[in-house]
């Protein structure tokens, strides 16, 4: 345990002795008794949950369900034969049915005859949509609150306040003139000059024309790279040193009729960790999930195509692929054919030196980027959905190749370059919230927001499905990312701008599903990029819910927003809008109105207006326009006016509440109060009696005047205070 977590622990232990019979071990014993009777309602709702998910309708009801990838006859037959049979027989059925369920390879079965998996969630997943903090947490337990289904389309024109959507900017048409790709700050793997165009027939030409390996600190350690040595056994027994790519080149060009035969050949060049992958999620996917003629056309003819394409690596990427790390903006050009290459390694688990997940490897700031992770583990539901976009990804591709590129570029901002938040004057830019449509449906054009993880793509490979992983999924292309991009600091973004969409969905977090082909059809730039911008930025992890609201974390999160928004000297008539959401809420566990107000401060301060849609929240959309109308509109408030206001609203009201209770009055009502001159002497809301800060003094005047004046790059520098984004995805 590190020096700095030993400071904590005696500090919480000291924190917490009171004396006996004080009010503060009668409002403690009462704490510790309501968190015993949660714990143990949880655990009742989950048994109730697990209880109905064995029962004979619900089973049914399920199976009717989860049939969108076969012939809908069969559900339909089942339904009608439901609706018309008695009570008791319907329960006999349906526990046949849920007892018929296996992972073992099935009979050969005609596809009329063809079941509806059904799978189980994963002990990894949680069994409702809300989630708790460690239980060994220092900080209080609290509640988030995760959607479980995707926002409405967008459709009600009641659905929506503020300017009309068709009055923000937008790509192409509000861009400056896109200028040609060039090689400043930027590496670009393929062959310059080069222009778009819409009558191309074969994708970009790689850069240069033979192989260039670098084999460094700085650079992708690339499977076919001649220093990519692995130990192999001879015949006599003894153990000799083989270039790896070799080994990778015969393990596939064997043949591959199945899942076992594929677990095989990957592990033929992966020895070492062939008694700890398992391939079960991988297995069950083709042996259960699929039809057996989806299963035999992936076989015959994708997975060949694929192959092929993965063993091009070293004619199609021939420039050395720097990494995008910490401290450096850096730009990466690839053509989607590039990218396709590189994805199908990761699915065949090619990459060297990126399986171990030990803390001081060498890529232990990055992300995973072979597919052995999604092919392991508890065959769930998210992972067959999961693995549903991948394949179908690389059917598309492998049989028809876009044409295009796609730019990646790591935006750093130093920290004595941001804005002087509490003294800036800037007013509010325009909103359009909307509680209906979503980011990358309805954004087209704009600045879409990634709810990001710091690691680049959260749990995309993993047991994740919240909105980074689902707009990963629907776009493959986005994973590269995960291959050159090191962990995000708090000073920094991920721009990836091109990427196609490929995929439609269903659903959210537990019920999300991959809804079928989705031909993209937006415009390219004259570098051959779609004009869909996407900024990953990254927002604290919200354990203690009064911490958010202190003057650090606020800050921190403004800058972490600007970096993603900001866009240099740009005139502002040349800048899309910002399309964002509860960024930072829901799975992070952040307040929707304090992260609400981040970004459109952030937005006014980098001279764009903002598109927000609230996920179905109405009630929502029409606190943000009201307070958005009452800050722009009607009183002229500025940034650093409304800083201030936040600033007042975390010392007056939100440190006065005891531990992860929340204030009676919320940000909003307390900013109208508070400029209006109707704010009460009790500004919590709360009476001072028994038990709270006021009486007992746990808060003094002293610990304010010690937060308000910490820097915010100090607190940062505590890596303690955050969680392992890595190991605990939201």
């Amino acid at each position: 345990m590190s020096e700095s977590s030993n400071r904590k622990l005696r500090q919480s232990t000291l924190q917490f002795k009171p004396t006996p019979n004080s009010p503060q071990k009668r409002k403690m014993d009462r704490t510790n008794q309501e968190q015993e009777e949660k714990r143990k309602k949880a655990g009742d709702a989950a048994e109730s949950r697990r209880a109905q998910n064995t029962s004979p309708d619900k089973s049914d009801e399920k199976i009717a369900q989860t049939s969108k990838y076969f012939d809908n006859k069969e559900a339909e037959e089942s339904k009608q034969k439901k609706e018309s049979e008695p009570t008791e027989k319907n329960a006999s059925e349906g526990n046949a049915k849920a007892d018929g369920s296996s992972v073992d390879p099935p009979k050969e079965k005609s596809d009329e005859d063809a079941p509806t998996q059904q799978y189980e969630m994963s002990p990894e997943e949680p069994d409702s949509q809300k989630t708790t903090a460690s239980e060994d947490s220092l900080d209080e337990v609290m509640e988030i609150d995760i959607p479980n289904k995707k926002p409405s389309m967008l459709q009600r024109e009641s659905s929506w306040r503020g300017i009309k959507l068709t009055d923000l900017k937008t790509a192409p048409t509000c861009l400056s003139l896109v200028k040609p790709l060039n090689r400043k700050d930027h590496t670009v793997l393929i062959k310059l000059p080069y222009q778009f165009s819409d009558k191309d027939t074969q994708p970009p030409s790689p850069y240069p024309a033979s192989f260039v390996d670098k084999w460094d600190q700085d650079h992708v350690r690339m499977p076919c790279s001649p220093q990519n040595e692995y130990p192999v056994e001879t015949k006599t027994s003894k153990t000799t040193l083989r270039q790896r790519w070799g080994l990778i080149e015969e393990a596939l060009s064997g043949k591959i009729n199945g899942p076992f035969e594929l677990e095989d050949a990957i592990l033929t060049y992966n020895q070492r960790y062939s008694k700890k992958w398992d391939f079960s999620s991988m297995k069950q996917y083709f042996l259960d999930y699929l039809r057996r003629e989806e299963r035999n056309d992936f076989f015959s003819n994708t997975l060949p195509k694929m192959i092929k394409l993965a063993l091009q690596l070293p004619l199609l990427c021939t420039t050395p692929i720097p990494l995008l790390k910490q401290g450096k903006s850096h730009s990466i050009t690839l053509s989607q054919q590039q990218i396709a290459c590189l994805l199908a390694n990761a699915f065949f688990c090619t990459f060297p030196r990126r399986n171990t997940r030990q803390r001081h490897s060498e890529y232990s700031s990055y992300p995973e980027i072979n597919f052995n992770v999604l092919f392991q583990g508890h065959p769930s539901r998210r992972k067959m959905e999961k693995l549903r976009c991948i394949t179908h990804y690389f059917k598309r591709v492998t049989d028809k190749m876009p044409l295009g590129t796609v730019t990646f570029h790591r935006k750093v901002i130093a920290s004595g370059r941001f804005p002087r938040w509490e003294d800036l004057g800037t007013d509010f830019t325009n909103l359009h919230v909307s509680s209906a449509g979503t980011i990358e449906d309805d954004g087209k054009g704009m600045l879409q927001v990634d709810f990001a993880n710091k690691y680049i793509g959260g749990g995309v490979l993993g047991m994740g499905a919240v909105q980074e992983e689902i707009r990963f999924l629907i776009c493959p292309e986005m994973i590269i990312t995960r291959l050159f991009t090191e962990v995000l600091d708090k000073n920094e973004s991920l721009i990836m701008l091109g990427c196609e969409q490929f995929s439609k969905y269903e659903g959210y977090a537990d019920t999300f599903t991959w809804d079928g082909d989705y031909q993209d059809k937006t415009e390219r730039d004259v570098n051959g990029r779609m004009h869909t911008e996407v900024v990953a930025i990254d927002a604290l992890v919200i354990r203690d819910y009064k911490k958010q609201f202190q003057k650090w974390c606020v800050q921190r999160e403004l800058n972490k927003a600007y970096v993603g928004f900001h866009c240099g000297e740009e005139s502002a008539n040349h800048l899309p809008a910002v399309c964002t959401g509860n960024w930072g809420c829901g799975a992070f566990g952040g307040d929707k109105r304090l992260k609400a107000l981040i970004q459109m401060m952030a937005a006014s301060a980098a001279k764009r207006d903002v598109c927000y849609f609230t996920f179905d929240d109405d009630e929502l959309t029409d606190q943000l326009y009201k307070i958005h109308t009452f800050i722009q509109r009607e009183n002229g408030l500025g940034v650093g006016n409304v800083i201030q206001l936040i600033d007042q609203y975390s010392r007056n009201v939100v440190q006065k509440t005891w531990w992860n209770a929340k204030p009676k009055k919320n940000l909003f009502e307390y900013i109208v109060a508070a400029f209006e001159g109707t704010l009460d002497s009790d500004t919590t809301g709360d009476d001072f009696s028994e038990g709270s800060v006021e009486a007992h003094g746990d808060l003094n005047d002293s610990n304010y005047s010690k937060e308000k004046d910490m820097d915010v790059d100090k607190m940062d520098d505590d890596k303690n205070d955050e969680p392992d984004y890595k190991s605990n995805t939201p």
